[in-house]
């Protein structure tokens, strides 16, 4: 029992210091406000989190109706929490209180709420775990807690947490694949790789990616850099990480297989902007949102003798290389799948950083006093370098020029001042350094509470300051090795003070998580009870279960989750790409916000609203944009329920088979009728011929506040564009499908675009959203004239079609088609019935098209066609049709045997790995 009292002790210790480090946002939330961004937080990982709990508590793990248009979400959502085992642990816990009655289902507020109490136990474990592999390095206990102190206490951790929470989960997995490899490197065992490999791999397939690349860096160093004797030979030890590896990879393909193919089938433009080489990115002593170097590890870089030491040389290095790569916009981009720069993987640099102060303080004693003050003089030389050289600095190069000499003064005083044995001296510099530290912490808090972010003077002050006391402190510990504890215990103050204050600056109020509040939550513009109530009643008079309701709360895409209802739009970084293209290549459905990882409106469509069952729509009782043929038939203080007048049934009958091929060439509105009027598949043995040409309207151009030739449209004005003019006049009850392609000459700017009272937004060129698909359908109800607005600028405007939409098309088919069949659609399972049909017939139906449906009709196995571009059809029997969809995850069962194959071979490897070294 005695033996494992320190690491109980240790476990308190670092659930103590969790604690501490969360002490902005624990205040935060005694005041109701959340660690949660006001962006994806509230748009994406509250909604995802509380969806996914419903749903595995329920039992459904494959599949959600709520998602867009319905979507796989082992899959889909594998980049989130899907597949997340810290989230899985999480909800065991919340299920097994909910099921004593301690707590209620957990809501989305529930989450909001516990979002700091969650982070408290991941960042515990995170520090547990890291001491746990820097003990197995054989370092102390002092200088191991220092070590994952320094590697879990950071910004980024509390950045990654509040705005993108899975992205936490990888520094609890990062530090097992290390271990796993020090196991192989000095026992030659390589069980606990092949471990770590297997559940990085499940876990998350984004941050397997980065913690692979990240520890293939780390073996590459360790391969030239040896850290014990008697290491086991660099082919042995290649060989077996290679092997186990390949065992972890393939017992995580029941995850991992299904989440890379939602990736691959994922529709994301290819980054287009030129990447450089090296870049400054920001400042890694001072302000840094990814990674600030401790001045512990600053000064200890600087001190020569550290070096004879293999671990801090390995570690050091590292740290410098890795710091190297962080400077890199192209590396940030290759850590990102080589798409656009993202700098989400330099937790890898602080666990490196904590290796290195590790080694040191487990070193001190070889150093001198001579020692430390020519490391300190060097790294007060490095701090005033990275501050001059910081293009954002906004404080005067004089200035920096005298703060660092009195601060090195004041330490060449100090170190003096130790060496003579004067205990005056030594306290005159520690009032004055005294004094320094709290002018700088009261101008610190003047810029707060006056709401001026830009608090860099103090921050500057206050990071030197802090570096002096440490340089003070470890010529201390030097001289007399029992302050060394003193030492640590400043270290570990200065982590913990550090990443409170960017949880303020950087977080509560520059990343806006004060506005994350339960007011907010439970209020209008989130999850307004109007429109509660209106959903409600929705459902109440509805005659069928399986309407969608076009409906989102602002531009909040998830808001179906929030509001547990099925209807068009999600956010989610990775989609089915079907539906992706679908919305903007083979229907070009403008959804009002150009954007990836975005579906939305069906852009006032109506034919798109029938098929789709998209039959109710909410929108402000005044708006303009109601789809044609839509009704109001409830209403509220705010808001109003139109309902579609034309409703197809949701499985319909299709006769007539057209090809994608040729449809390529022809309008828009020529594609919605042919999924009216049949069916559209990729490649029909017998395609007929296409339905009747929809009419072409011929127009006359005039220029408003704007020139227009040979394509390109220059607006003078604040805003202008083009008038065309209709030569023929469109019928009133019509709608007018205005099909044009659009650039902005100056890439750089957004713009609005306006068509008569139809309003939509389009990117700048630089933004990762930006779609890059620039032809563009706008339906409009009809007018002799359409009106073309943009902002002040140069455009190619090309392409310019208008075909006038009557309805008749719709309107036949909906006369013609027979009353809705029964239909029952539970997420991963649907049954369906079709009476009448013929011999050839293909039965459609509005469910986005995966691999991984599987039907039977009237028993028998039959495949799920894609059709209408994105959807699901099944070739009907004569009769009577009785039909059953079941989803499962893409090559689920194959990658089941597949990883249970894999924890068989890994149990006969490990196996007569143990038999070898017996």
């Amino acid at each position: 029992m005695k033996k494992f009292l320190p690491y109980f002790l240790f476990a308190i210790l670092f659930f103590t210091i969790s604690i501490a480090s969360h002490a902005t946002y624990l205040y935060e939330w005694s005041e109701n406000r959340f660690m949660v961004g006001n962006n994806d937080g509230l748009s994406q990982m509250l909604p995802f989190k509380s969806h996914l709990y419903h749903q595995y508590t329920s039992g459904e793990f494959f599949y959600s109706t709520q998602l867009g248009l319905g979507s796989g979400t082992l899959g889909w959502l594998s980049y989130y929490f899907a597949t997340s085992l810290f989230f899985f642990l999480t909800i065991g816990v919340f299920f097994l209180l909910e099921s004593v009655g301690i707590i209620q289902p957990p809501d989305i507020l529930f989450w909001a709420q516990a979002a700091v109490f969650i982070s408290i136990v991941r960042l515990t474990a995170v520090l547990a775990i890291a001491f746990f592999v820097f003990r197995y390095m054989k370092f102390e206990r002092i200088p191991a807690f220092l070590g994952s102190c320094v590697y879990a206490i950071t910004g980024m951790y509390f950045s990654h947490t509040a705005y993108w929470e899975f992205f936490a989960d990888a520094y609890l997995w990062l530090p097992l694949l290390l271990y796993g490899v020090e196991k192989v490197f000095r026992e030659q065992r390589s069980g606990w790789f092949l471990f770590a490999v297997a559940i990085t791999m499940f876990d998350n397939f984004y941050f397997a990616y980065i913690n692979l690349l990240t520890t293939s860096i780390y073996i590459l160093f360790r391969l030239v850099i040896p850290l014990v004797k008697n290491e086991a030979p660099r082919r042995v030890a290649v060989l077996k990480l290679l092997i186990a590896g390949l065992i972890g990879a393939g017992i995580s393909t029941v995850s991992f297989v299904p989440a890379a193919y939602s990736f691959l089938n994922n529709y994301r433009p290819p980054y287009v902007r030129e990447i450089e080489w090296f870049y400054w990115i920001d400042n890694i002593l001072f302000t840094s949102s990814y990674i600030v170097l401790p001045s512990a590890f600053v000064l200890m870089v600087f001190a020569v003798p550290l070096y004879k030491s293999a671990r801090f040389r390995f570690f050091a290095l590292l740290v410098l290389f890795g710091i190297v790569l962080h400077y890199s916009p192209v590396m940030a981009s290759a850590f990102n799948g080589f798409s656009a720069p993202q700098y989400r993987w330099e937790y890898f640099v602080s666990f490196a950083a904590g290796g290195a102060v590790a080694a040191g303080f487990s070193n001190l004693a070889w150093l001198k006093i001579k020692h430390i003050v020519f490391a300190g003089i060097c790294g007060l030389i490095a701090y005033f370098s990275f501050a001059a050289l910081d293009p954002t600095r906004d404080v005067a190069l004089s200035f920096l020029l005298l703060a660092f000499g009195i601060a090195l003064s004041i330490f060449f005083l100090y170190t003096q001042a130790l060496q003579k044995k004067s205990a005056k001296g030594q306290l005159l510099v520690l009032i004055i350094m005294l004094l320094v530290i709290l002018g700088s912490g009261y101008q610190f808090i003047l810029a707060i509470l006056a709401d001026q972010f830009d608090v860099r003077l103090p921050l500057y002050l206050g990071v030197i300051g802090v570096a002096i006391v440490t340089f003070m402190l470890f010529s201390r510990a030097v001289i007399d090795s029992a302050k060394t504890k003193q030492l640590a215990f400043f270290v570990v103050l200065t982590l913990i003070l550090f990443v409170n204050g960017f949880q303020y600056v950087n977080l509560v109020t520059g990343g806006n998580t004060y506005k994350v509040s339960e007011e907010v939550i439970t209020g209008l513009d989130y999850d307004d009870p109007e429109i509660r109530d209106l959903l409600a009643a929705i459902e109440e008079q509805a005659t069928d279960s399986v309407y969608r309701v076009e409906w989102m709360e602002g531009q909040r895409n998830n808001t179906p989750l929030v509001q547990n209802f099925r209807g068009l739009s999600a956010y989610s970084s990775i989609l089915n790409g079907e539906v992706l293209h679908f919305y903007l290549t083979d229907l070009e459905i403008d959804m009002a916000r150009e954007s990836v990882s975005r579906i939305t409106t069906l852009g006032k469509r109506t034919n798109l609203h029938s098929m789709l069952k998209a039959d109710y729509t909410i929108l402000r009782p005044n708006n303009k944009n109601v789809p044609a043929g839509f009704e109001k038939v409830l209403a509220a203080e705010n808001f109003a329920v139109f309902e579609n007048q034309y409703p197809l049934p949701f499985v319909r009958v299709a006769s007539a088979v057209y090809s994608e091929k040729e449809l390529e060439q022809e309008s828009i509105l020529r594609r919605e009728h042919a999924m009216l009027t049949g069916v559209v598949l990729e490649n029909p043995e017998n395609p007929s011929p296409l339905p009747s040409a929809p009419k072409k309207h011929s127009y006359e151009i005039k220029g408003e506040s704007a020139s227009f030739n040979e394509g390109v449209l220059n607006v003078s004005g604040e805003s202008g564009g083009l008038d065309l003019i209709l030569t023929e006049s469109p019928a009133s009850e019509s709608d007018l499908y205005v099909s044009f392609h659009l650039i902005n000459k100056e890439p750089d700017d957004g713009f609005t675009l306006k068509v008569n009272d139809y309003k939509t937004s389009r990117k700048w060129s630089g933004s990762v959203y930006k779609t890059y698909i620039d032809d563009l359908t706008i339906r409009i109800p009809a007018d002799d004239t359409v009106r073309i607005r943009v902002p002040a600028g140069i455009y190619k405007l090309t392409e310019l079609e208008i075909y006038e939409e009557p309805y008749n098309v719709l309107h036949q088919q909906v006369e013609n088609a027979p009353l809705e069949n029964p239909v029952e659609w539970n997420d991963s399972r649907l049954s369906a019935e079709y009476s009448n049909a013929k011999k050839g017939d293909f039965l459609v139906m509005p469910v986005p098209y995966e691999i991984g449906w599987s039907a039977k009709v009237n028993g028998k196995s039959t495949d799920v066609l894609e059709a209408n571009y994105a959807f699901s059809a099944v070739a009907a029997e004569e009769g009577f049709n009785k039909i059953e969809l079941t989803y499962r995850p893409p090559y689920f069962y194959r990658s089941l045997f597949l990883s249970l194959v894999s924890i068989l071979v890994a149990l006969i490897y490990l196996r007569k790995e143990k038999r070898i070294e017996t």
